[in-house]
């Protein structure tokens, strides 16, 4: 058997309770609890009808038919300029004047208490079954929060663009195809012009080369990269090539854009102007080479000057000074050809027995993996090794044919290991007092490098264990 419900034109599904159907199948039910605002005119303006969401809206609850309420019951309307908008040229009077639909029109409605709401209206016309034009309905609704966080992604982004305009450095972005859709001044500053937008692809420069002046295709520089492999890159430094031609080096930092999505959208690159840094460089490289240039030839005089001074002299100690200079001086060429920042622990070695001739010289045996040393170190064990080797000339293993010297050294960890050991010399005895260069080993070892001296005076010759730290 079928319900009268059954013969409506609106299809309820059966779950539905006889309450919410009710509701469903009465049109007038259905506006009440629609949740926008709902209001119709006549054909003379007045409102003939309302839904709760509207009285909501307005703040007040309309008198029907009333001229107060003339083509809406809004306290007052406006446009988000703020300007006045009066009744008789609302949207609901814009239709039954012209007919025509109005859509999406955005504007304010103030309620009385002077509470403004942003509204979107929406207003159509109503018609007889004759065509001719009876009154309209209006649909309006509470937009302030959509349009507030509009506002908000505008500054957001207004925001975003002036930080961008703001930065020191070169920024520009583009699109998946890597054509230019943006750049800051900054960069405009380094290319030497201002590309076209949209046109332009891969990188703003007029043109690309590589540090020795070789052309870098623009489809093969950084930002072409990191678009093609979809990946970020870091360098290697290039040259902008302006327009002029003049050139700008700089370091690229392209990164590739993914939507929330993971679509690869676009890409983003910086480019920091090397200019000032490598004229800081240049100027850094001048003085120090002007310093290595002024303490070498102090170095040479000191040596003239000391070589003068004992000429003809039949004192030890005179030559034994000359030496210690002369192991400065050799150390010393070495921190100025790696300026000033590392010498290398086997060319100290080498520089060390490299004034040695004959037997004596053959008689070393040395055995040890580069190792770079800080300017400290090297001075330290350059010295040291010198006053070992010298001591084994005067004394030691290298004061006869049938001695030897063994000099090995490792890297153990954080720990250069060096062992000297002598061997076929004259026997050993432990000396009644302890020498300069005794004293020079303990101390440098200990004391200006931080690590362990061990100095033995055995009889089958020196023996010493050196355990120095390395900077991590």
């Amino acid at each position: 058997m079928s319900s009268s419900a059954d013969k409506s034109p609106t299809r309820v599904a059966p779950v539905a309770s006889l309450a919410l159907e009710r509701i469903v199948r009465s049109p007038a039910s259905l506006v009440e609890n629609l949740p926008i605002g709902v209001y119709t005119c006549d054909r003379d303006g007045l409102i003939v009808q309302f839904n709760r969401r509207a009285v909501d809206l307005w703040g007040r609850t309309p008198v029907l038919a009333d001229e107060r309420f003339r083509f809406d019951a809004a306290f007052a309307l406006q446009e988000p300029s703020r300007t006045p908008i009066a009744f008789d040229r609302s949207p609901m009077a814009q239709v039954l004047a012209d007919g025509q639909s109005v859509r999406d029109r955005e504007m304010i409605l103030l309620r009385e208490s002077g509470e403004a709401l942003t509204v979107l209206v929406n207003v159509d016309p109503l018609l007889d079954e004759q065509g001719s034009l009876v009154g309209a309905v209006s649909c309006f609704q509470d937009i302030g929060e959509l349009t507030q966080m509009k506002s908000q992604m505008r500054e957001g982004r207004r925001i975003g663009r002036r930080v961008m305009e703001a930065l020191p450095v070169a920024v520009y972005t583009t699109d998946a195809d890597g054509k230019l859709t943006y750049f800051n001044q900054a960069a405009a500053a380094l290319w030497g012009f201002a590309p076209p937008l949209g046109e332009q692809q891969w990188c703003g420069s007029w043109q690309i080369a590589l540090p020795d002046g070789t052309p870098l295709p623009h489809d093969q520089c950084p930002m072409a990269v990191a678009i093609q492999e979809r990946r970020a890159v870091v360098g290697p430094e290039a040259v902008a090539v302006r327009p002029d031609g003049t050139r700008v080096p700089f370091m690229p930092y392209p990164t590739p854009i993914f939507g929330s999505d993971g679509e690869f959208i676009g890409a983003v690159n910086m480019l920091v102007d090397l200019t000032e840094q490598k004229r800081a460089g240049a100027q850094q490289r001048g003085l120090i080479d002007e310093l290595n240039h002024r303490v070498k030839n102090t170095l040479a005089t000191i040596q003239s000057l000391a070589a003068q001074t004992m000429r003809g002299s039949t004192n030890p100690g005179d030559k034994t000074f000359e030496g210690r200079l002369m192991a400065l001086s050799r150390v010393h060429d070495q921190l100025t050809r790696n300026a000033w920042e590392w010498a290398d622990f086997a060319t100290i070695v080498h520089d060390t027995f490299a004034p040695l001739r004959g037997s004596a010289n053959s008689a070393v045996q040395v055995s040890g993996p580069s190792q770079r040393l800080k300017p400290q170190s090297a001075l330290a064990i350059a010295m040291v090794l010198h006053e070992l080797t010298s001591n084994a000339q005067k004394y030691g293993a290298l004061s006869t044919p049938a001695g030897s010297v063994a000099l090995d050294w490792r890297v153990d960890g954080t720990r250069l290991i060096v062992e000297w050991r002598e061997q076929g010399g004259p026997a050993v005895t432990m000396p009644h007092k302890r020498g300069f260069g005794t004293r020079l080993i303990e101390r440098s070892i200990a004391h200006e490098l931080g690590g362990r001296p061990l100095l033995e005076f055995t009889p089958s010759g020196v023996h010493c264990m050196m355990e120095i730290p390395l900077p991590g």
